[in-house]
């Protein structure tokens, strides 16, 4: 798991199918002297990571990522510049399946938008 170590969350509000919470990244995490040296930027994996572990807390289940229908990574988050964005997910359930719109952004910045489901593990 990254929450906690490469992230932790500040302000989690979760209902019954949305949940929004301030993702604030660990810039000193080893991930950033990879990725990149000298331009750290988080990575696509992390994100779609966060939105699978925090999804997680929100429903109480282990999931696993079973689509990925639209996945759209529109702009660089770099943690020196940015240490914390916005994580909003809608959802809904449906059997142990989790459809989900969710994206991560700051005021009117989108950095990453995905839209697909999540499955009880």
């Amino acid at each position: 798991m990254l929450l906690n170590n490469f992230y932790t969350l500040a302000n989690p509000d979760f209902t019954a199918d949305k949940l929004q919470a301030t993702v604030v990244f660990n810039r000193a995490h080893k991930i950033f002297d990879g990725h990149f040296p000298g331009l750290p930027i988080v990575p696509g994996v992390c994100m779609m990571q966060i939105v699978r572990e925090v999804t997680e807390l929100a429903v109480n289940h282990k999931l696993r990522i079973t689509t990925g229908d639209n996945l759209k990574f529109m702009a660089a988050i770099n943690p020196d510049e940015r240490t914390e964005v916005t994580l909003t997910i809608t959802f809904k359930t449906d059997n142990g399946s989790y459809p989900l719109n969710a994206t991560l952004h700051a005021g009117e910045i989108t950095f990453f938008k995905f839209k697909g489901t999540l499955q009880e593990a």
